[in-house]
């Protein structure tokens, strides 16, 4: 075994790979003609505009662990941003909102796999702001666990709510 492939069998992407796959299929089931309200279709976008921002939040992040930081601050505020939402929003169409997300998925998932071992475990301070932009907490954790938490928790949730959404009628 190399050491290039033991690395990758450590930092194992497929389930946030897996998760965002999900989510945009969740996000395309979801047409004109899908069977859901004003305010469904709202939370929709402001759901969509809210993960592409999130991703902006952790791919800058990421940028500072690839150029040497040992810890950073994952702050979601610019993520919960009601002008940033509203904007990309107003600027948006479902399907590009979708495909907002979708680049800037990849963009972090590009990140991620340059990587080298020693970022995972880097300290995350990580701010939380709810979606009124009120801060509710911060915790500490590590780079790895933050993207584990993405993967496993907080991407499959959405996609499960899109495709509750997308799978009416």
């Amino acid at each position: 075994m190399t050491p290039n492939s033991w690395k990758r069998q450590l930092m194992d992407l497929t389930d946030l790979t897996d998760a965002y796959q999900r989510l945009v299929k969740a996000a395309e089931g979801i047409t004109d003609a899908s069977p859901i309200t004003d305010a469904e279709r709202a939370d929709v976008a402001w759901l969509l505009a809210h993960i592409a921002l999130s991703d902006r939040v952790l791919t800058t992040a990421a940028r500072e662990l690839l150029g040497g930081a040992t810890s950073v601050v994952v702050d979601n505020q610019p993520a919960m941003d009601t002008r940033a939402i509203d904007d990309l929003i107003a600027g948006t169409t479902h399907l590009q909102r979708i495909e907002v997300l979708h680049r800037n998925a990849v963009e972090l998932m590009d990140l991620l796999d340059l990587m080298p071992e020693s970022a995972w475990s880097a300290d995350v301070e990580l701010r939380i702001h709810d979606r009124d932009g009120r801060h509710v907490s911060d915790s500490q954790l590590t780079w790895s666990g933050l993207i584990d938490i993405r993967a496993k928790q907080n991407i499959p949730g959405h996609a499960v709510r899109l495709a509750e959404l997308g799978n009416r009628g």
